[in-house]
């Protein structure tokens, strides 16, 4: 307990920030389905490369994600995600004064997409897991919990900076509120391994915590391309339902404001997740609680199929979508830190969250021409479902991990 209460302590502010990090680098994904139409209407450009967007961010993180892990283990998770955040800004505002040719869009979010690596998960979680032992589980859920945040409040935003200022003004929103909150609130209490002392110690944790395997290692082991497997099928899934859950909700009978706040319900119940998962990986075994994410997920999926309008129906396909994706991705980053250590983690984590990334980039394209092709989207189902039913017979055969990593993490070894 003192332990725990120690990590708290030193990090608390460092988790308070990431969380604002994470909200953001998830909220300008999250109202692409609100700005599908409008760009559709103004400029008659297909879904399938509206929502290319996504797949761009992901290619690009799944690439540069060994370089950036390298630069946060040199340079600092600090240093990184200031710098991207300052180039986010007018990143934001190109995207904001595309139009025309298709390929103005194209081309402001593979610019976007460079920027964007530096605001990705893998530097907020490698600050916070080189912070927590103990408490690891919970501090990495509530981080990933501004995904879920962002899930709540960017939809319902975007919905209302449309009607006013129309789809460009949802991108220059953005940009305004990330310039007034993120930008301070990283700057303020932003920190990681780099410049922060273990409390009482004066010794840096960088020094006695980042142990474990090195990326040339983790590539070499079959619980990496096990992960590998899980974390693509999943993003294949959380992509097509996620991204296309407002036109879902909306084309199946539900008003617009209605559709938008219900899909904000996955952002809430997404965070409900991200924090049950967190509690239960810290006290139980963590496996089963992956797996049962999963099989939310599947449950949301399943839901979809018979959604005809219903409001309460619709309601459970967003809460069991949010619930299970709370828990697979929270999955993702604390089974990488006990999986493989510390001492790569931002390079292996984000190559796994890279390979999510471009899982959950795909599948929105797909999901896009499969709906232009046959008027509904109820053809992207039983694909769904499969994927899903595999992802989560992977994840539960994950096993135990290497006794390497119990061997040479001191935290774990320590009182």
């Amino acid at each position: 307990m003192a332990r725990q209460m120690s990590e708290w302590r030193s990090g608390w502010k460092t988790v308070a920030s990431a969380t604002v990090g994470i909200m953001f680098m998830t909220g300008i994904p999250s109202v692409t389905g609100v700005v599908i139409a409008p760009l559709v209407e103004e400029f008659g450009w297909p879904r399938a490369l509206i929502t290319a967007n996504v797949f761009i961010g992901a290619t690009m993180s799944l690439l540069l994600a060994p370089l950036l892990g390298r630069m946060v283990v040199r340079y600092g998770a600090r240093r990184c995600a200031l710098i991207a955040i300052g180039a986010a800004l007018p990143g934001l505002m190109m995207i904001a004064m595309t139009g025309g040719s298709i390929w103005t869009w194209i081309g402001a979010w593979l610019v976007f997409a460079v920027i964007q690596v530096g605001i990705s998960p893998m530097v907020w979680m490698g600050a916070v897991a080189g912070l927590f032992d103990r408490s690891r589980g919970m501090a990495l859920a509530i981080t990933f919990s501004g995904s879920g945040i962002a899930f709540f409040l960017f939809p319902p935003l975007a919905v209302l900076m449309l009607s006013h200022y129309g789809w460009r003004g949802v991108y220059v929103g953005i940009m305004a509120l990330m310039l007034v909150i993120l930008l301070p609130i990283v700057v303020l209490w932003f920190r990681d391994v780099h410049s922060v002392n273990l409390a009482g110690t004066g010794e840096s944790r960088s020094k006695v915590a980042l142990a474990g395997f090195r990326l040339r290692q983790a590539v070499k082991m079959r619980h990496f391309w096990q992960f590998v497997a899980v974390s693509t099928l999943m993003a294949l899934a959380e992509g097509s339902l996620q991204v296309h859950l407002f036109p879902i909700l909306n084309e199946g009978g539900l008003p617009p404001a209605e559709a938008a706040w219900t899909t904000g319900l996955m952002g809430i119940s997404m965070i409900g997740g991200r924090l049950a998962t967190g509690w239960l990986f810290d006290h139980t075994l963590p496996i089963p609680v992956f797996g049962v994410s999963i099989l939310l997920i599947l449950a949301s999926c399943l839901l979809a199929t018979v959604y005809t309008g219903s409001a309460f129906l619709g309601a459970m396909v967003s809460f069991c979508l949010g619930f299970g994706a709370g828990g697979t991705t929270n999955a993702l980053a604390y089974l990488t830190s006990r999986y493989f250590g510390l001492a790569d983690y931002p390079a292996i984590f984000g190559l796994l969250m890279g390979t999510f990334s471009l899982g959950y980039g795909i599948s929105p394209v797909v999901a896009g021409l499969l709906r232009e092709n046959t008027g509904s989207y109820a053809s992207i189902y039983p694909l769904l479902i499969a994927t899903l039913t595999l992802a989560a017979m992977l994840a539960v055969t994950l096993g135990k991990p290497s006794d390497g990593v119990i061997k040479v993490h001191p935290l774990a070894n320590s009182a």
